[in-house]
This record gives C-alpha cells, structure tokens and sequence, in this order.
C-alpha cells in the first residue's frame, strides 16, 4: 500500500516530496484546511484584485472568460516536458503553499490538485518558460490548466495524449484571487530543488563509499584521513568524511600511513567532499523553508489585510542551486582524477586501463573517456544562472531570478555525477580484484562496495561492450545501492 503524505504547509521535507514524485497518495492537513477557509473570507470583495489587477478586469467578458484567458494565457512554456516526478512534486509543494493559509484560496483549490496526484494523472507541463520571479508562471498555468478543465495534455503510457477528464476533475469555480495564488510563486523551482537535495544527499554518501574502493586500489596514505589534522582546520564537513572513510577502511592491507603523500585527488578527499557536505546542509535548510512559505502575492494576512511584497521571487533557491551546482561539479572532477589514477598503469601499479595483457584489449579505458565528458558537460551547467536577469512585463518586473535554470542545471549535474560515480565504482572493483590477485584483504566497505558491483557486473577479463555495465551500476547508485538505500530516485 503506498503511502500518504499529509500536507499542511509547514513540515514538508524534500524526502517527503521525493516520494510524492515516485507515486505517494497526499492528503490536506485538516488544520491547514481551516486556515484556507478563513484566509479565503478574508479576500472580500474580488472587485479589490481587479482593481489591483488590470489584466484582470472583466469588461465585456463574464467573469469565467476572464479567469479561462488568465490560465490560458499564462501557458507558454517550450521545450521538453518534465518528467512525471518533477511535475508530481511541483504539484505537491504549490499544494503546500496554499495550505499556509495565507493565499486567499478555499480548500478546493487544493483539493483540485491532490485529486490529479492521487488518480495518477500528471499534466503534460514543457520545461522551459519561467524566469522565476512573479513565480513559475508558465508552468504552474500549464499544470492549473489541466486540473481547471481548461484543456492541455496529460501523461498517459509514457506518451501526451489529450482526454476528456471532465468525469475526473473536481469541481473548480476559481476567483481571481485564487487563480492568481494557483500560478504565482516559485513552486517548480522549489520541487526540483528538493529532489535535487534528496539525490545529492545519497550521491554524497555514494561518493564515499567510491572513495574507500579508490582509495585501496591506489594504496593510498591515510594521514589525508587524519582527524586531529582536519580538527585543527575547523570545518566539520571534512572530519566526518574522514571518519566515515577510516571506518569503511578498517582491516586494510592496502592504504598505510606515513607513505609518501599522494596527489590531491586522493590526499584532498576530505576537503572537496567535506565541502560539498557543509553546502549541502545550507542548501537543505533553504529549500526546506521555502517549500513551506507563503511564496505567493498578494499574500493575506491574519488581520485580513492583502499585502504587495516580493515573496514570488526565487532568489532564495536559485542562489542555492548555484552554490550546490560548484560543489557537486568538485566532486565529480576529482572522482574522475582517481579514474584516471586507477587506468593508468604507471600511476597505479595495476594493469594499465585495469585488464591483464596488451595489445587488443582497451579494457576500460573507455569508461575514463566517458567519465571526462561527464565532467566537461558538469562544468558547463555550474554557470551561475542567477547572476543574469533579463527584465519581463515592459520593465516592471525588472529583476528575475533564474531560478528554474538554476534548479534544472542541479538535476542535469546530478545525473551526470551519478554515472562518474558508478564508473568509479566499476573502476574500483575491477582494481581491487587484481590487488586481492596478490593475496592482500582490503577494507571492509571497500570490499562490500565491490561485492555490490560484482552482483550486477562480473569481472573484466577481456574488452566486451561496455555501456551495459556503466547503464547497470549507474542504476545501482541511483537507486541507493552504496547508500544504505534511500527509496525513490
């Protein structure tokens, strides 16, 4: 039985989203129903929003033509649709921003969403559109238009298709209040920073355990893992790296201390991953707030009265998903420099592209190649998205954020340093097995980390087509395998 996430607009967790997106039912807290109830009386008058408004006003047209041309109107995203767990996500949290009660909008309004989530009917919403500022107008407008009845494209066997979900869809009368608060915020920058966080957390600890395995293959000196040494630099990131490294190293034959000191991809371990880690906290705490604040205008406030401020703007996620971009390209560049160290023979000591014998077999050398342009393609999306703003709306929104690339640029790195990890990983196995050839025992979270690989991937013995076995351990890493687990990708 899947479970149920209850959403009520405060304790909404990117783990918890996470599992929205893999297919978890959702309910409305029944406080946070209340709140909406007061919070919709309190809007009043809605000849107030269009005064404020002006695209708003009816004139000649009914009060439904307006709100249907607003929605409609506001559906101009382009480009390849997200994929189903993004919108599901993107649904759930806006759903959650409705029930801090400070929006002007009834209980249906949610309800009109969790109905979609719950029958498994996800809107067809294109990815690219929102500047991230008076919100994720686009795609929020995409997604209002299929739960409003207004039309659009829904997934459907893998494919858009359109149907009539008239016999589906609850009831949805919208003000225009409510079909403003519906699209207005940064909600699907929120989403996919979230479940940016939820994969980043696992590929992290992934990280480690690829760094034990390295670590054995290339013999490596254990001072880098010195806890006095890192303690006296003070950041906590890196010492419990290290700590965590030491333990899946214990019983090694291999890694010694007092050696010469090693080069920077193996000796700076604890300082690139440490960091990653320390980023990684900041950037849950920021996304974890704004997953459960009022990110709407107007907002409506306690006292009823309806207040223009700037909580729309996505500022707050989208310097974050920056940050978090640079750290994650770190720590997918050294990975592949320890690639590199395990491949070649002169460095490692081991077969050179970690096969026996010459002459015909590449071995996996290929697997480097493929590494190096993961890392290439890392770099490229690390640009910082919300150092640019391009004004919209004839210069009255004269500062946008970007967030939406910022968030989408953090899932695309986060793909890509999962297949530098699992090349890592397959890499380390294939190392470990010719070091244990000479009768030394490795760490015992090294050695498991191999038996991992080995249960989808047999040792190399001579060249055979590669991508089925990076497509094999990335899906291992993906789904937790060297990270305790996790649930949904």
């Amino acid at each position: 039985m899947l479970e149920t996430v209850i959403l009520d607009g405060r304790t909404l967790t990117p783990t918890a989203l996470a599992k929205i997106a893999a297919g978890a039912r959702v309910a409305l807290d029944d406080d946070a129903r209340a709140r909406m109830v007061r919070s919709a009386a309190q809007v009043g008058d809605p000849a107030v929003v269009r005064g404020k408004w002006p695209f708003l006003r009816e004139g000649e047209r009914s009060h439904e033509e307006v709100v249907r041309a607003f929605v409609l109107g506001h559906c101009a995203g382009v480009g390849e649709p997200f994929s189903i767990g993004v919108t599901r996500a993107s649904m759930a949290a806006r759903v959650n921003v409705l029930a801090t009660g400070s929006t002007g909008c009834r209980p249906v309004c949610a309800d009109a969403i969790l109905n979609l989530l719950n029958l498994d009917i996800t809107p067809v919403v294109p990815s690219k559109g929102s500047v991230g500022a008076a919100g994720d107008l686009a795609p929020l407008a995409h997604i209002l238009r299929v739960a409003a009845g207004f039309g659009g494209k829904i997934w459907q066997s893998g494919r858009p298709v359109v149907v009539d979900l008239t016999d589906k869809l609850v009831p949805l009368d919208l003000t225009e209040k409510e079909a403003l608060s519906m699209i207005n915020g940064a909600t699907v920058t929120a989403a996919m920073a979230a479940l940016a966080t939820h994969r980043a957390e696992r590929l992290l600890t992934t990280a480690e355990a690829a760094v034990a395995l390295s670590f054995d293959v290339v013999r490596a000196d254990l001072h880098c893992l010195s806890i006095e040494a890192l303690e006296a630099r003070g950041h906590p990131g890196a010492v419990n790296v290290a700590r965590r490294v030491r333990a899946q190293l214990e019983g090694s034959e291999l890694c010694g201390e007092g050696r010469r000191p090693d080069p920077f991809s193996i000796r700076c371990t604890p300082a690139v991953l440490g960091s990653a880690w320390d980023v990684l906290e900041w950037v849950q705490v920021v996304v974890t707030r704004e997953l459960n604040g009022a990110c709407d205008n107007p907002l409506v406030l306690n006292d009823g009265t309806m207040v223009e401020a700037g909580n729309f703007h996505g500022a707050p996620v989208a310097s974050a998903m920056d940050q978090l971009k640079i750290v994650l390209t770190q720590v997918a560049s050294i990975a592949e420099r320890r690639i590199f160290r395990m491949t070649y023979g002169q460095l490692s000591g081991l077969p050179s592209f970690l096969v026996p014998g010459t002459g015909l077999n590449s071995g996996l050398m290929l697997a480097q190649y493929t590494a190096a342009s993961l890392v290439s393609e890392c770099k490229g999306f690390s640009h910082p998205a919300s150092v640019d703003s391009i004004p919209t709306v004839q210069h009255h929104e004269d500062h946008v954020s970007m967030g939406p690339i910022a968030a989408r640029g953090t899932l695309a790195i986060l793909e890509a340093l999962a297949d530098v990890l699992a090349i890592e990983l397959l890499c380390g196995a294939q190392g470990l097995d010719l070091q244990e050839d000479h009768g030394v025992s490795a760490g015992r979270g090294a050695s498991q980390s191999r038996d991992v690989v080995r249960q989808r991937v047999r040792r190399w013995q001579d060249d055979q087509v590669l991508s089925p076995d990076l497509r094999a351990v990335g899906s291992l890493v993906r789904e937790g395998a060297f990270a305790g687990g996790g649930g949904p990708w």
